[in-house]
């Protein structure tokens, strides 16, 4: 294949996905009702979209009727092309917390939290999912204020880490993520109100913050006339400027990072995952430190850096060939038309550079 002039990266890691959802606020509500093989095929499209714009490997928060850990299987046994997917099957929230009687399972105390942690892992879960404090999709619900106790949220990392698997805690309100933090997570999700002590307990701790800035970002341009709801219209516009305010903090002080969109959010589709990437730089990161943030940072939150995320001997070859320069504009890796070839564990999975003689 001959890349000459071209620009190659490795496949981009997206560590906060809904990979069975289409990004069509008009589906929010109606999508529950439909039956579990439609979802499946509508899914199937979704995650051949995502790979083909060069996000190779997923790790997936959420999905009604745990479809994504079926997915996952899937495209590991190569029933459907997909990225390299971790799926979390359903979440952890408390009775009445956001996602739940759709992308979460209800549990409380630190009992009932191992337990659903367990039946999770049982199913086949490769990554776990907590939820630290309200949010903005569940009506209801306010982010700004916490849900899981500290002790219930440790259970749930007790049991997942345990069984070597990455905790996520979705985590906007400042108390439910300092009792995330202080819990041992992984990773934050969202992160939308971190004050000095949250970020200096993930400096100390490494965790990761995962922005998704894509989805308030979405919700607040597009709005009502896109048929969002009013409830998640009037919270997403109040968070956005803080969320946006707090990226800008955890990045001038060092916070690990790591891209997430959340893709399936209104607006936010599956294969657009990388205007993530532009709203990094917008808001503080280099192109090239969103380029990591994307790709090896991914990679060792994920603690898959021995299989993915660099270009390197013994790797998978994970790679997107582009014809323009994303250090130069990042804006590249949104335009389908500059990015000429896509390989997951060397496969070429589309292509349109010229083949060279064997």
């Amino acid at each position: 294949m001959d890349a000459t002039g071209c620009y190659i990266i490795p496949g981009l890691i997206d560590c906060h996905v809904h990979l069975t959802s289409s990004g069509n606020p008009r589906e929010l509500n109606g999508g529950r009702g439909q039956p579990l093989p439609q979802r499946a095929w509508k899914a199937a499209g979704y995650a051949k979209a995502t790979l083909e714009a060069g996000i190779t490997t997923v790790r997936d928060l959420g999905a009604a009727e745990r479809l994504n850990v079926e997915m996952a299987s899937a495209i590991a046994n190569g029933l459907i092309p997909g990225p390299r997917m971790f799926a979390a099957g359903l979440g952890v929230t408390m009775t009445g917390g956001h996602g739940h009687g759709f992308v979460a399972t209800e549990a409380d105390g630190p009992d009932g939290v191992r337990r659903a942690v367990r039946e999770q892992l049982r199913a086949g879960a490769t990554a776990i999912k907590l939820f630290a404090s309200g949010g903005v999709m569940t009506p209801g619900v306010d982010p700004r204020s916490p849900s899981f106790t500290e002790d219930e949220l440790r259970a749930g990392v007790e049991e997942a880490h345990k069984a070597f698997r990455v905790v996520a805690a979705h985590a906007q309100a400042t108390d439910g993520i300092k009792n995330a933090l202080r819990a041992g997570v992984d990773s934050v999700e969202h992160g939308i109100w971190l004050d000095d002590e949250a970020i200096q307990l993930m400096l100390d701790q490494g965790t990761y913050l995962v922005a998704t800035l894509t989805a308030p970002f979405q919700i607040q341009n597009n709005g009502l006339e896109a048929g969002i709801p009013q409830f998640v219209v009037d919270k997403g516009t109040r968070v956005l400027e803080d969320h946006e305010a707090s990226f800008r903090a955890a990045v001038a002080a060092g916070v690990n990072i790591a891209m997430g969109t959340d893709q399936g959010t209104p607006v936010n589709r599956p294969g657009e995952n990388a205007q993530e990437l532009v709203r990094m730089v917008q808001l503080g990161l280099s192109p090239a430190t969103a380029l990591m943030a994307s790709t090896a940072w991914a990679a060792d939150l994920l603690k898959v850096s021995n299989e993915v995320g660099r270009v390197e001997p013994g790797l998978a070859a994970d790679l997107v060939i582009l014809d323009r320069d994303p250090l130069a504009s990042i804006e590249a890796l949104t335009d389908q038309s500059a990015i000429r070839t896509v390989i997951q564990a060397g496969a070429v999975v589309r292509s349109s550079l010229p083949r060279t003689e064997e």
